[in-house]
């Protein structure tokens, strides 16, 4: 029989092991960014980007371990009801679009993925849920990884846009799979904001320790 072998600690009992599971569970908190960029709105995570949840992570992006997305939705479903706090309406989650490169590279849109995953979950809670393509790039970007703040600042400074679909809408909340300077959520924020959207709030699985 073929051991799956799990994507955080590359022990037995895939694709996610009991043990690296509870790292994911929560409860969501709120992500430590600091010095937050300007207009970034509270961010919940359910776990620290490292370690065990940092290699799920990036096994399931990256290397194409797919199967993850379900412990990984499921996090996301708890750092969404977490954002939202008492609102009652219909919810929005809104995937921060990632560079088309990384999309290609990726084979897929692996935030979104995550997003369908926990609306799947908090629909199961009573909650009015579903995905929104609320935001597309307007313009070419890098990839983020490997770029200090004041890059990532840069690459992403008025390179999203909100579409059709949240213009002047409530109940809406941003969803990424990591935070860790702000940057993406800030300019996703902002373009919404622009839209006449303000967004209730920002849920992702894991963020960084604190920047200083």
């Amino acid at each position: 029989m073929l051991m799956v072998v799990c994507a955080g600690c590359r022990g037995s009992g895939g694709p996610l092991c009991p043990r690296c599971a509870a790292l994911l569970r929560g409860p969501a908190v709120p992500a430590p960014v600091a010095p937050a960029p300007a207009g970034l709105p509270a961010v919940w995570s359910v776990a620290r980007y490292d370690g065990a949840v940092r290699e799920s992570i990036v096994a399931f992006k990256d290397h194409g371990r797919w199967s993850l997305r379900h412990v990984l939705g499921r996090a996301l479903a708890v750092s969404v009801a977490a954002a939202v706090g008492a609102h009652s309406g219909p919810l929005l989650l809104v995937p921060v679009p990632g560079s088309p490169g990384s999309v290609r590279h990726r084979d897929g849109d692996h935030v979104r993925e995550l997003a369908a995953v926990a609306v799947r979950h908090l629909r199961r809670a009573g909650a009015d849920a579903r995905v929104v393509p609320g935001l597309v790039g307007v313009r070419r970007r890098r990839d983020q990884v490997g770029l200090d703040r004041a890059q990532r600042a840069a690459n992403l400074a008025g390179s999203m846009r909100a579409t059709s679909d949240v213009i002047a809408r409530s109940g809406t909340v941003l969803v990424d799979d990591v935070v860790t300077t702000g940057a993406s959520l800030a300019e996703a924020a902002r373009a919404l904001r622009t839209a006449g959207c303000e967004p209730l709030g920002a849920a992702v699985v894991a963020a960084t320790r604190r920047v200083h």
